[in-house]
């Protein structure tokens, strides 16, 4: 069972709890509430009857048609009342007054007069000095039972009447409520409550189901991070979420002790690939300049140490500079600087060896372009770029250096240099990391490991790099040239 499945499951259970709970509470303290506050009301209003008809019960008019009337007349008084939108039109209470002995000689149903309620508790007790009170079951007008769940509260206050300047107990009135008169008002209060019970649940529930997604979301996060294990994936971070956060971090320090030892195997078996070839070469000719050799047999061996001993020092800066970039993913240090002086830096280094292959060096630089990034990799990406310009332009050929402004908020670095078009299967794999094509001066290959930085410094730049093949005469400020290849590189200001 998933976890999104158990996490609504448990609040669905403590929702159905929670309304079991609501539900007794209920029926064992609002029910009996509501009942307490009707008790409440008629023992008031039987101690108010109680002094009203004190001097009828003592002169004996209970019996007559005229006391009868008032009484009547009062309890079926019509009435126009919204309460707690009910409308209450009539009032629901019956009389009866006993004597001094119990016995009924009064009846506002006038089914009971004349019958000893000496035994009913309302009666007893009061007669007693005591509380009276009962509930007995319904019955109508013409004596019949009104149902098995109807039933009628009485509440009980004895009569005094002042002899001889002493109160004297002359009889008890009792007052009856049906207790289905306060049932719509018991009915509206649990339908009110089962309908804030419903919405409460319901929204509950999505709440939790909102939870629950979120949890299985971020976790599926960090299994699917774990499984990835790729240094190119950024640690998922979680608001609120302590415990998670905990977990990918500790999955990412596993990453980065696994990803160590692979990164210094992997490193250490490519650099002693590439250093191979070059240090087999200074050997070699080491090992004949030991012999006795015509003087410019010598120097030749001696220029072929010098070339080999400048492509190894070249070949570790750039494993360097790489295991630095990759080292450093996402945390480049950009700064304000002038971009447009850096590209002039950047060819001035490069000016000996511009001269020594007699390339036209051509510029259409903004001046004072300003941008925000980090200066070191940007100078690093132009000192590349170039490089491999040179590398591949012949001799008295050109070179054409381009910075622009775009409408977008970007600016746009192009270095366009005249030779041979990029055979079209190398294209897809020219960043790749130690990819690299034979140079047509001397047709040795690279490191392959130059533009694989570029790449990766212009990425996280939040930049674009696109190398292509350009066909003769393509470029307006350059007509006349020949074919050759554009690198365009966009960067945000």
């Amino acid at each position: 069972m998933s976890i999104f499945i158990r996490i609504w499951f448990f609040f669905g259970l403590i929702i159905l709890l929670g309304l079991c709970f609501m539900s007794y509470t209920f029926n064992q303290q609002v029910k009996p509430n509501v009942r307490q506050v009707v008790e409440d009301t008629l023992a008031e209003n039987a101690n108010i009857i109680a002094m009203l008809v004190a001097e009828d019960v003592h002169d004996g008019r209970v019996d007559t048609a005229q006391f009868d009337q008032k009484i009547q007349n009062a309890l079926n008084r019509k009435l126009n009342a919204n309460i707690w939108q009910h409308n209450k039109n009539e009032i629901n209470q019956q009389i009866y007054i006993t004597d001094a002995k119990g016995k009924v000689i009064y009846d506002s149903q006038g089914i009971a007069t004349g019958q000893d309620y000496s035994k009913w508790n309302d009666v007893y007790l009061t007669l007693q000095g005591k509380y009276g009170v009962r509930s007995t079951r319904s019955y109508d007008l013409k004596g019949n039972d009104s149902g098995a769940y109807s039933s009628t509260m009485f509440i009980a206050a004895p009569i005094f009447y002042q002899v001889n300047g002493k109160a004297q107990l002359i009889g008890v009135v009792s007052i009856g409520k049906p207790n289905i008169s306060v049932q719509p008002y018991i009915q509206r209060a649990e339908d009110q409550l089962l309908r804030q019970a419903g919405w409460i649940g319901l929204i509950s529930l999505f709440l939790a189901s909102l939870v629950a997604y979120w949890l299985k979301h971020s976790i599926d996060r960090v299994r699917k991070y774990a499984q990835a294990l790729a240094p190119v994936n950024q640690t998922p971070y979680f608001r609120s979420a302590k415990e998670l956060n905990q977990v990918a971090q500790a999955v990412e320090n596993m990453r980065e002790k696994l990803e160590d030892r692979a990164y210094v195997e992997h490193y250490v078996n490519t650099l002693t690939h590439e250093l191979k070839s070059p240090l087999t070469a200074i050997q070699a000719s080491a090992e004949l300049l030991k012999e006795d050799l015509p003087l410019e047999d010598q120097q030749q061996f001696a220029t072929h140490i010098h070339e080999q001993s400048h492509r190894l020092k070249t070949l570790i800066d750039r494993m360097l500079l790489l295991t630095r970039l990759e080292k450093s993913q996402h945390q480049v240090e950009p700064q304000h600087f002038n971009l447009s002086e850096l590209i002039q830096q950047v060819l001035d280094q490069h000016a000996s060896q511009i001269q020594q292959q007699q390339i036209q060096c051509l510029l259409d630089i903004e001046p004072n372009c300003m941008i925000s990034a980090d200066r070191f990799w940007i100078q690093q990406t132009l000192a590349n770029v170039l490089d491999n310009a040179l590398d591949f332009t012949p001799s008295t050929d050109k070179i054409f250096f381009k910075l622009i402004h775009l409408d977008n908020k970007k600016i746009q670095i192009s270095l366009f240099n005249e030779g041979a078009s990029i055979p079209n299967y190398a294209l897809p794999q020219i960043f790749d990391t130690y990819f690299s094509l034979p140079r047509p001066s001397n047709q040795q290959r690279s490191s392959g490991i130059g533009l694989s930085i570029v790449k990766q410094v212009i990425e996280q730049h939040h930049g674009q790099i696109k190398i292509e093949n350009i066909q003769a005469n393509h470029i307006t400020k350059l007509i006349p040239h020949t074919s050759g290849i554009l690198v365009s590189i966009e960067l945000p200001l």
